[in-house]
C-alpha cells in the first residue's frame, strides 16, 4: 500500500516538530511529506508534493489556515485536513467544518494521544481495515548499529576506549567515507516536557542539516549526548559545509530550547575506523571548552600540549594583593593563570586551578568575616558549579568577578547581587514588553548565553524566563487595575503575543485570572 503523503503548516517550529515526531505516522500509512510556516508557502510546496493531508494554523503571517484550505481543496477535493488552533472560537471551527476539515483541536488540548487517536479515526474512516506490517528501514539498522556499538564507547568512559567496536555488516553502510559528529548538550534546565522533545528535535536537525547523515542520542546524568555519521561528499573535501551545518544545529539548539551545546567533528574514514573516528570526535568535543565562545571544533583544527604541567597558584601572593587592596595587581594575575591554563588545553588543569581559588576565596570570607550575600553565598564557592561552565572564558569570568566581590565585601561594602545580574535584571526592565530572550540578554550584556542562565539562577533563585513572566506579570496587575484595557491588550503591552498564554501564566503566578483581579478592585 503506498503511503499517503502528510504536509504540516505552522509557523511555529516547534509546533511543527512535535506534530512530526509526537506519533508514529508511518503506523498509519503516512509519511510527512513537507512542512510550511504559512499558508503561502503551503500552496507552493502542495503543487509539488500533492499532499493527501494537511495539518494547518489558523492563525499565520501571509496567508491563514482557513484561505489555504479553500484553494488546496479547489486543486483537489479528496484531500484531508485537521485544524490546529489556540482560538476557541466557535465561528473558527463552525467554518474550518464547511470547509470540510476532518477536525478542530484546540493547541491546549493537544497530546500524543489526541493526535493518534485523531490519526487512527481518520485512516479507519478512508475504509482500511489493516495498518501496515511494520518493516525495519536501513536507516533503523543503521541507527542500531550506532545506539548498541558506537555509542556506549561515550556513554561509559570520559574518553572512548582504544579497544573500540565491530566493525558494522558489509553493506550496512554505503559511502566511501564518513565524519563522525558528537555532541553534548546540557539538559537539567529543561521541563519533563521538554526533555521527552529535545532528543527528536536534535536528530531532525541533523538530518535536515546533513544529507544522508544517521544519528542517535541518549541522556546521561544532566546531559545528553549525541552520535552522527555524515557521508564526506567530493564538495566539501575540508569538512567547512560540514562546520557551518552544526554550528547552525547548536545555534537552533540555544533558540529553542535555551540550553547550551557543543560538538566535536572526527576527521573523514571508512566505516572500518568508526571507533577511531569516535576518539577524534570526542576529542575535538573537549576542546570547544578552549575556543573561546565556538561551539564546534573539527579534529585537525586542534593541538593540545598533554604533557606541560599545571600551573602554579601563588596562594600568599594572592592574599597579599587582596591584603593591600591592589586590584588591578590581583585581576592581572588572575588573567596570567587563565592565559597559562589556555596555552594548555588540559580541561583537568583548569578544574584544579576553579577548585584552588574557590579556596583561597573561602579563606578570604573568613579572614574579614565577610558576611553571606547573594554576591558572595555559600553557593558560590561549591566545588561542583565547574560543570555548568560552557568555555574557559566563563571559568575565568565568574572567578575574575568574584575575586572583585571579595574586594567590596572585605571594605564592608553591602552588595546584593553581582554585576552581570545587576545589568541583566536592567536589560529585562527595559526590554520586557519586547520578546526578548536570554540569548539576547546575554550578547547585550556581553556574556555566554550559559555562564548568565547559570549565575543568574545562583543568584536570583530562579530563572531568566521565570523571572521575565513574574516581572511581566507584575507590570500588567498595574494595568488591569489602572485602566479599562482589553486582556489581549494588557497581554501585548507587557510581552505576551499570545493573550491565551498570558492569561494561564498570569492564573498560575497569581492564583486568580486576569478578570477575577480586576473585580477585586
Amino acid at each position: 500500500m503506498a503511503m499517503k503523503k502528510v504536509l504540516i503548516v505552522d509557523d511555529e517550529f516547534l509546533v511543527r516538530l512535535g506534530l512530526k515526531t509526537t506519533i508514529d505516522w508511518a503506523k498509519y500509512g503516512y509519511v510527512i511529506a513537507g512542512e510550511a510556516n504559512n499558508g503561502k508557502e503551503a500552496l507552493a510546496l502542495n503543487q509539488k508534493i500533492g499532499a493527501d493531508l494537511i495539518l494547518t494554523d489558523i492563525k499565520m503571517p501571509i496567508m491563514d489556515g482557513l484561505e489555504l484550505i479553500k484553494t488546496a481543496k479547489r486543486a483537489n477535493k479528496k484531500m484531508q485536513t485537521i485544524i490546529l488552533s489556540h482560538y476557541d472560537d466557535f465561528s473558527y471551527a463552525q467554518e474550518a467544518m464547511e470547509l470540510g476539515a476532518f477536525r478542530y483541536i484546540l493547541k491546549s488540548e493537544l497530546t500524543k494521544t489526541n493526535l493518534e487517536n485523531t490519526i487512527q479515526d481518520l485512516f479507519y474512516s478512508q475504509g482500511s481495515e489493516h495498518l501496515p506490517a511494520p518493516t525495519e528501514t536501513l536507516e533503523e539498522k543503521q541507527e542500531s548499529y550506532i545506539r548498541n556499538q558506537l555509542w556506549p564507547l561515550l556513554s561509559e568512559a570520559e574518553a572512548p576506549p582504544q579497544s573500540g567496536a565491530p566493525l558494522p555488516p558489509d553493506g550496512l553502510f554505503g559511502a566511501k567515507e564518513y565524519h563522525l559528529v558528537v555532541g553534548s548538550c546540557k539538559t537539567l534546565s529543561l521541563s519533563k516536557d521538554a526533555r521527552r522533545m529535545f532528543p527528536k528535535t536534535v536528530k531532525l536537525l541533523l538530518a535536515e542539516a546533513n544529507a544522508g547523515s544517521v544519528s542517535f542520542g541518549d541522556y546521561t546524568g544532566g546531559q545528553f549526548q549525541l552520535i552522527s555519521l555524515v557521508p564526506k561528499t567530493d564538495e566539501d573535501p575540508s569538512a567547512e559545509r560540514l562546520i557551518e551545518s552544526c554550528s547552525l544545529i547548536v545555534r537552533n539548539i540555544r533558540q529553542y530550547y535555551t540550553v547550551p551545546a557543543v560538538m566535536g567533528i572526527s576527521s573523514p574514514g571508512g566505516p572500518g575506523n568508526f571507533s577511531r573516528l569516535a576518539t577524534e570526535a570526542h576529542e575535538a568535543m573537549k576542546m570547544c571548552f578552549f575556543s573561546e565562545k565556538n561551539t564546534i571544533t573539527a579534529y585537525s583544527c586542534y593541538r593540545a600540549e598533554r604533557q606541560a604541567p599545571a600551573p602554579h597558584i601563588d596562594y600568599s601572593k594572592l592574599l597579599d594583593l587582596i591584603d593591600a587592596d591592589r586590584k588591578e595587581e590581583m585581576l592581572a594575575y588572575i588573567q596570567s593563570i587563565f592565559r597559562t591554563l589556555r596555552d594548555l588545553k588540559n580541561t583537568q588543569y583548569v578544574h584544579d586551578a576553579f577548585i584552588e581559588l574557590l579556596f583561597i576565596g573561602k579563606a578570604v570570607c573568613e579572614k574579614y568575616h565577610i558576611e553571606e550575600q547573594a554576591s558572595l553565598s555559600s553557593g558560590k564557592f561549591n566545588y561542583e558549579i565547574f560543570t555548568n561552565f560552557e568555555f574557559i572564558a566563563d571559568v575565568e569570568l565568574y572567578i575574575y568577578e568574584l575575586f572583585l566581590e571579595l574586594l567590596i565585601g572585605k571594605k564592608n561594602g553591602k552588595p546584593t547581587y553581582s554585576f552581570i545580574v545587576k545589568k541583566c535584571i536592567a536589560f529585562i526592565q527595559g526590554n520586557y514588553t519586547q520578546n526578548i530572550t536570554l540569548s539576547e540578554a546575554a550578547q547585550a550584556i556581553e556574556v555566554s548565553h550559559s555562564y548568565l542562565s547559570f549565575l543568574f539562577k545562583q543568584e536570583m533563585g530562579i530563572n531568566f524566563n521565570a523571572y521575565l513572566s513574574r516581572y511581566r506579570v507584575e507590570q500588567a496587575k498595574q494595568l488591569l487595575k489602572a485602566n479599562n484595557m482589553k486582556i489581549y491588550e494588557v497581554a501585548d503591552a507587557v510581552g505576551f503575543s499570545d493573550p491565551y498564554y498570558f492569561s494561564r501564566v498570569f492564573k498560575e503566578i497569581t492564583g486568580t485570572s486576569c478578570k477575577e483581579y480586576r473585580d477585586r478592585g
